[in-house]
């Protein structure tokens, strides 16, 4: 075991070195494309490009709240602009990429943020939000990364970040559809990658743990920790902490960030090298139905 963890330890060390040393890609002037952008990781992340002089494009479907983003990072001075759009609708994907290329002549990075949650016993669902957290969550950034790459191809150049989660990597009952929907995005991100070595477009996977958005408000945190599926190490982040994640996948062209604490980190190792253990550990060590009941919130 101790020879195993020193292995782990010199591999990470070697791999953050690596990490430290990549040159950081400067973001003035690039042309970002961010869907929802209207509240939670959408908008700090929308924020943040723009404090790094990037033009960004803020996309959701409330006008409404896309214009208090552009209110938020008018003072960073960057031109920005609004389209109004639903991830799951061909005809306004197809006018994401017109508007920004109308606007801005080019399409540097394309973030695909936006995102459904539902929690509960999958039997309880409505099967209309199962179809719904497919359509946002997977066939959304897949058609909408589809519409926008022959821009990317014809530059020579680009990068797409999408925003998955750990709960498709360390998966978790209560939340069967929403880590199905999220894994397929990792997937996703993985092939593309390998599909585009060679073309100058960088594919990067972002995957916050818990974070305190409009999603969690009503997902029981002390729930979760009295059911013991939620350890003290494991903590819920704020919006920044994630859309910093994305800013920096970009500026360094980073593969994969896994995000949380302690808890999701070794989750997301033993799921890979022993997820017989990680069952165990659900039927042992956890009060399964109280952590349903706890995420039962989830996106509601």
């Amino acid at each position: 075991m101790k020879r195993w963890l020193l292995a782990g330890a010199l591999v990470g060390g070697a791999l953050a070195l690596a990490r430290s040393r990549t040159p950081p890609l400067s973001l003035w002037g690039k042309v970002v494309v961010v869907t929802g952008a209207s509240s939670g990781i959408g908008r700090a992340a929308a924020r943040l490009f723009a404090a790094e002089g990037a033009r960004v494009v803020l996309v959701a479907r409330r006008a409404d709240a896309l214009a208090e983003t552009q209110r938020d990072i008018a003072r960073f001075g960057a031109p920005s602009l609004i389209v109004p759009a639903d991830v799951t609708q061909d005809a306004d994907l197809h006018r994401i990429a017109a508007e920004t290329l109308r606007a801005f002549g080019r399409i540097d990075v394309l973030v695909n943020n936006a995102g459904l949650s539902y929690g509960g016993a999958l039997h309880t669902i409505d099967p209309q939000r199962i179809r719904d957290l497919i359509a946002v969550n997977l066939i959304g950034p897949i058609r909408l990364t589809q519409v926008v790459l022959p821009a990317l191809l014809a530059q020579g150049s680009g990068h797409i970040v999408n925003v998955s989660s750990m709960a498709g990597q360390v998966a978790a009952p209560g939340m069967a559809a929403y880590a199905a929907t999220r894994r397929g995005l990792t997937a996703f991100s993985d092939a593309l990658r390998r599909e585009l070595a060679g073309t100058g477009i960088y594919v990067s996977s972002v995957l916050p743990a818990f974070t305190r958005t409009a999603m969690t408000a009503d997902v029981s945190e002390a729930g979760l920790r009295a059911s013991g599926g939620l350890l003290p190490p494991e903590r819920f982040d704020a919006p920044e902490v994630p859309a910093r994640a994305i800013v920096d996948a970009v500026r360094f062209r980073r593969r994969e960030v896994v995000m949380g604490g302690l808890q999701m980190r070794y989750g997301y190792v033993w799921e890979r090298i022993a997820p017989r253990l990680v069952d165990v550990w659900w039927r042992l060590c956890v009060d399964v139905p109280a952590w349903i009941e706890a995420v039962r919130g989830l996106g509601a």
